[in-house]
């Protein structure tokens, strides 16, 4: 082979392989621009379903109508944020979570508020969450759900706490809870006895101190100082 003939195959070869390149590079850059296109423009990936999970207490068609999802809409083109911002503003969501659920699906997740009490709102009661929040209403308190009265937003903050840090048995047994300040908590139980309280400060150590007290039946506890207790009366006098 002549240096003629082996220039002109090498550069033919090389011809070649940017010919390759070239026409791999229009595929990839056509797939990319078709696939944006299906993904953006398209009719073939809408949000057809939406689909919400975890809402029990407040119906789906609630959420669906709080999401207001445009019919027909690219599903890649779907506000997300602005869904959830919508359904948060159902005074019983606590959060909300949207999903994508390629291709055709939108998914709402809902987290509802949990009632941790009740307060007096004329003929009714109304339900507060940890936070503060209120939502709903009922005619009858449920078992569990102590009414609180409170002096103002610090107080009722106080009492909120108070509550919160009590476990489930002995949460149940409170009826009402009377916040007068953020330190003068005072609890009253089902079986006729007070609980002084205090402020929401060292919870988890008066919450042991009181289950300790609770034995002897006095009509009055006072753990407001946890380490100096105090009890007074008795419930068998009362009665």
């Amino acid at each position: 082979m002549t240096l003629l003939e082996s220039a002109a195959r090498f550069g033919a070869a090389t011809h070649e392989r940017h010919v390759r390149r070239w026409v791999a590079a229009v595929v990839v850059g056509l797939l990319v621009v078709g696939g944006a296109w299906a993904v953006w423009f398209s009719g073939w990936l809408t949000a057809r379903e939406v689909r919400i999970v975890g809402a029990v207490n407040v119906s789906a068609d609630q959420v669906r109508q709080a999401a207001a999802v445009p019919a027909g809409q690219q599903l890649a083109r779907v506000d997300v944020e602005g869904i959830a911002a919508r359904v948060g503003q159902i005074p019983r969501v606590a959060a909300v979570e949207v999903r994508r659920g390629w291709p055709d699906v939108l998914v709402v997740v809902v987290t509802e508020r949990a009632p941790l009490v009740v307060v007096r709102d004329g003929a009714e009661y109304v339900y507060l969450d940890a936070t503060g929040a209120r939502f709903g209403s009922t005619k009858t308190v449920g078992k569990g759900l102590p009414v609180v009265t409170a002096r103002d937003d610090d107080a009722l903050a106080s009492a909120l706490a108070v509550v919160a840090a009590l476990p489930n048995d002995l949460r149940s047994v409170v009826e009402s809870v009377d916040a007068r300040t953020l330190d003068d908590v005072e609890l009253a139980l089902r079986t006729g006895a007070t609980v002084q309280w205090g402020s929401a400060d060292r919870s988890d150590r008066k919450t042991v101190v009181l289950r300790s007290l609770l034995a002897v039946g006095a009509q009055r506890y006072d753990v407001s100082a946890p380490d100096l207790p105090t009890t007074r009366g008795s419930l068998s006098t009362k009665r």
